[in-house]
């Protein structure tokens, strides 16, 4: 199943072209436990995100020496042993540990989205090329965004 996979990926790769399926989102919440529906028990999961990450895995070392020079120490996202999957964990467990302890935790989630301009697609593939972001690569990135659609099931 994987060499199948890879081939699918490896024949996108070479021919430049990102079929719709692969930018298409399922957005489905799953139960951890069925019986019961309390904090702790649900994931949010996204079938796009599964399949990006498949996608994306194969050329993480071919964006990671870009990728290094303009983002900051702090990012965890697209960084060696800097998963944002770990950060969640620990938010989560912090969570979790203050309502076991019986104590007060007061969190602020900001959207960035809301509270800037939002970057222009266009802007970023330009500034993918200045840092000097192979073009095939950008051109893929840029490609997997045009047309991208989700929606959520309930």
């Amino acid at each position: 199943m994987f060499s199948r996979l890879h081939q699918l990926i490896t024949n996108a790769w070479e021919v430049g072209f990102v079929p719709q399926s692969w930018k298409d989102a399922r957005i489905v919440t799953i139960y951890k436990n069925v019986i019961e529906h309390t904090f702790g028990t649900i994931e949010e999961t996204s079938s796009f995100h599964r399949r990006q990450d498949l996608r994306h895995d194969p050329h993480q070392h071919t964006i990671y020496p870009y990728n290094t020079r303009v983002s900051s120490g702090t990012q965890c996202g697209f960084r060696g042993n800097r998963s944002t999957t770990d950060v969640i964990f620990c938010l989560r467990l912090f969570q979790e540990t203050c309502i076991e302890q019986d104590r007060q935790l007061y969190m602020v989630f900001i959207d960035f989205s809301k509270a800037f301009d939002t970057v222009g697609r266009t802007g970023l593939w330009q500034l993918l090329r200045k840092y000097g972001c192979p073009e095939k690569f950008t051109t893929m990135i840029e490609a997997l965004h045009t047309g991208m659609m989700a929606n959520v099931n309930v």
